[in-house]
């Protein structure tokens, strides 16, 4: 089952058209990303088990415009021994006509050397039903 975060669209998300600039998908996507991850990390500091974006990707499909009711849709697409893919479905209202998609790729970090590092198991069970 996917990950469903609703988005308010903001005047300032909009360009010259009147539509959502392009770049605001993609933090659209982060928004929701960032959602889903507090529900893992249940209260832990993102350090505690965090990651960088190595990879993000959209395909736009319709403008989202001012008012509409946006809904970004995640689920893990792949797991990885040090990173994990998230598949985006970017929609008007829940499951409704489809705005944008996109994908990211997480790599774990170990903080403190800067450097990637393994998926603990519990993390990757938690991953994998995420799926």
């Amino acid at each position: 089952m996917a990950f469903s975060h609703p988005i308010e669209v903001r005047f300032s998300d909009l360009d010259a058209m009147g539509h959502v600039n392009n770049a605001v998908v993609v933090s659209y996507m982060e928004q929701a990303r960032f959602q889903w991850w507090r529900t893992f990390l249940g209260g832990r500091k993102f350090q505690e088990e965090g990651f960088l974006i190595a990879r993000a990707e959209a395909d736009y499909r319709m403008p989202i415009l001012l008012g509409d009711d946006v809904r970004v849709e995640l689920h893990c697409s792949r797991v990885g021994n040090s990173s994990f893919e998230l598949s985006y479905r970017i929609t008007k209202g829940l499951g409704g006509e489809l705005l944008a998609e996109g994908k990211t790729v997480q790599v774990m970090l170990d903080f403190t050397t800067n450097r990637p590092k393994p998926l603990v198991e519990a993390t990757r069970e938690w991953l994998e039903a995420q799926a």
